[in-house]
């Protein structure tokens, strides 16, 4: 018998018989096995793409052979980490603070799904005006100050937000809640970057955004609900509660947490210089981080109160355990399958590949680009339930993989200047997430070709995630293929020492 040449070939046999023992719906199957055969392909041409020069590290920007700094002898590096993933997980909530009880928010004040999404992207507008002052402060002055301040300012705003009875009361409170939570996640990229060593820095950031933002999100998806509906008297005394905790971490944090060992310095005077808008690597770092904040909105605020749906429209669930089962389905399959435990072994595997030669900047990529065909794969129409649990455990880390932009800009820029350029690139990642968040709800109801069909808005919430990703990854790799071909120079002043540059 003849071996298939092309990879689908193996792969459709096998996606047929699925879809023939699981028959939940012949249309909505035969979708998933084509879509799935064009995945591997895909897999399978990227693992030779990988290998091609084209994604080989040139030499002159080879990482040392050794990381020169005496990190073998800092085991509190461990603790470093630790506390930025609790503290990561409390910006994380404050950001998706109502996404596993926004059917109660909506209930209580008749909000439709165009307001909810109005109000998420109210927190992530304030969110990426305030990346770079705090980012630079970061920098500047020190991570832990910052940070333990970012904190309790989330506390104070989650309670804010708990207390408001209108929807533009809530949407004030998301906004001093996106000014508040803009002081944590960069400032620890820069805490985390001086702590870990090179060999090391795919695998603490991946773990910092992977583990972290998985506390977060599980604490909103079903934590918050859980509450709200067993322990509490409703969604406003539950976030009272998760407030109460936030400010207990926020002191942890101001007593644990340190900006760099005592060996280093812990400050710049100079973070952040504009002559570095004429890198185009910073741009292309910029696209890449964009194209994934764009998916993670999405998926953070729908996959949950999708799933709810599903169980509604398909297995006729009251609205309290339906609500309850989409955010455990978020919680087991996005959060910790997919991104607390996939975020850590891709970070791991992008530190590997880059002794190997492959540089950071084109695993990232590769990982968007997967992203993008999953979310494609999601707006068909996918009502299993196996198959959703799938597609959301693998956009758990291929979306969020964002965490390993900090370090690849490590590699390239220096751990001086990690906080400060990550919040440029977090900046304008952050503005088209909130605009593609803001327009996904409306999206969604302007192509609902089912009126009263709740399911069939969703295709457009999808679409919207696919097309904005897509250009940004259109950007970034064109922005590559420049930098790689020698098409476009980088400016000399921004370039960092070699002993740092393993993205170039």
């Amino acid at each position: 018998m003849a071996t298939p040449t092309d990879p689908a070939d193996r792969v459709l046999p096998i996606a047929t018989r699925v879809t023939a023992v699981a028959r939940p719906s012949s249309i909505v199957c035969s979708k998933i096995g084509a879509c799935a055969a064009n995945l591997y392909r895909f897999a399978f041409a990227s693992s030779n793409l990988l290998a091609s020069p084209l994604f080989q590290i040139p030499t002159a920007h080879m990482p040392p052979a050794a990381d020169t700094r005496p990190q073998g002898a800092l085991p509190y590096r461990w603790v470093i980490l630790a506390v930025g993933i609790v503290a990561y997980g409390t910006s994380q909530f404050s950001r998706q603070n109502y996404a596993g009880v926004q059917k109660f928010i909506a209930a209580d004040l008749g909000l439709d799904r165009g307001a909810l999404g109005l109000m998420g992207s109210a927190f992530f507008y304030s969110y990426a005006l305030f990346q770079m002052p705090w980012g630079i402060a970061s920098d500047r002055f020190g991570s832990r100050t910052v940070i333990g301040f970012g904190i309790l300012l989330t506390a104070v705003t989650m309670s804010g937000f708990a207390m408001g009875d209108t929807n533009g009361s809530l949407v004030f409170w998301r906004i001093l809640s996106g000014i508040a939570a803009a002081a944590v996640y960069v400032p620890l990229t820069g805490g985390i970057a001086r702590w870990f060593p090179d060999k090391e820095r795919g695998v603490s950031q991946g773990t910092l955004g992977g583990v972290g933002g998985a506390l977060g999100e599980g604490t909103a998806y079903v934590l918050l609900p859980v509450l709200s509906i067993y322990f509490a008297s409703g969604w406003r005394q539950g976030m009272h509660m998760i407030a109460a905790a936030i400010a207990v971490m926020g002191v942890l944090c101001l007593l644990l947490f340190r900006s760099a060992p005592s060996h280093q310095t812990a400050t710049t005077r100079k973070p952040f210089d504009w002559s570095v808008l004429r890198d185009l690597q910073l741009w292309c770092y910029s696209f890449l981080w964009s194209g994934f904040v764009i998916g993670i909105r999405i998926c953070q605020i729908w996959i949950a109160v999708y799933a709810a749906d599903v169980f509604i429209a398909g297995r006729g669930m009251p609205l309290n355990e339906a609500v309850v089962r989409g955010g455990l389905l978020a919680l087991i399959a996005y959060s910790l399958l997919g991104r607390a435990g996939g975020c850590t072994l891709a970070g791991r595997l992008a530190d590997m590949l880059a002794r190997r030669g492959i540089s950071r900047t084109a695993v990232i990529i590769a990982w968007l680009v997967l992203g993008i065909g999953l979310l494609q794969l999601l707006a068909t129409g996918v009502t299993a339930i196996w198959a959703l649990v799938v597609i959301a455990m693998l956009l758990g880390t291929s979306v969020n993989l964002f965490a390993l932009i900090p370090a690849a800009i490590s590699d390239t820029f220096g751990i001086q200047r990690t906080a400060s350029i990550s919040s440029f690139a977090n900046t304008m990642a952050q503005l088209s997430g909130a605009t593609a968040l803001a327009v996904s709800g409306y999206v969604g109801i302007s192509l609902n070709a089912q009126p009263g069909n709740a399911l069939t808005e969703y295709r457009g919430i999808w679409l919207s995630a696919v097309v904005g990703m897509s250009i940004m990854a259109t950007l970034a790799i064109c922005a590559y293929v420049a930098l790689r071909n020698g098409w476009v120079t980088r400016p000399a002043g921004v370039i960092a020492a070699p002993s740092t540059s393993m993205t170039a």
